[in-house]
């Protein structure tokens, strides 16, 4: 075998070459594979108290149906269970007459159904301050907005003059 110091040392860097290179190959893989591994063997995290946090609209949606629930007696409906209709010598009637301590079922739900629109009218009102680059709707939400709230209010105040009466 011939010795030739510059053949031995070129042969070697190439040899250098093909297993730098092939090292690099091999560490790209490897930190690839790790990377994978990673992802792949995470752990599934239950969700934290801030992500299943409802939405302020759901919160005040579900508050304001429990306060409409409470205004038109429903604890009294569920505790002493009324009547839907009432005889009357005439047909029949949904108003305990003269009587501010009972009331029927459907009393109940035409109050609450009241009670829901008024919301909605107020809601109006509200939206229609937030349109302030809109004046035609904003005139028109809140014109519509007052109607129904004065339309409401005068409805429960005539179902509270009927059901006060004694006749």
């Amino acid at each position: 075998m011939l010795n030739w110091p510059g053949l031995c040392t070129r042969v070697s860097q190439l040899d250098m070459g093909r297993m730098k290179r092939k090292a690099e190959k091999v560490s790209w893989r490897l930190r690839r594979r790790l990377g994978d591994m990673g992802y792949r063997l995470r752990v599934q995290r239950l969700p934290t108290s801030e992500a299943m946090r409802p939405s302020t609209t759901v919160i005040v949606l579900v508050m304001m149906a429990f306060v409409v629930f409470i205004l038109v007696g429903g604890i009294y409906d569920l505790l002493e269970k009324p009547l839907a209709i009432l005889p009357k010598t005439g047909g029949w009637t949904f108003l305990y007459r003269g009587s501010i301590n009972a009331q029927t079922v459907n009393e109940s739900l035409i109050s609450g159904l009241l009670y829901v629109i008024g919301m909605a009218g107020l809601y109006m009102l509200l939206r229609s301050t937030r349109l302030a680059y809109r004046p035609r709707q904003a005139y028109l939400m809140l014109i519509l907005g007052v109607v129904i709230v004065l339309m409401i209010v005068y409805y429960t105040n005539t179902l509270l003059q009927d059901k006060m009466s004694t006749g």
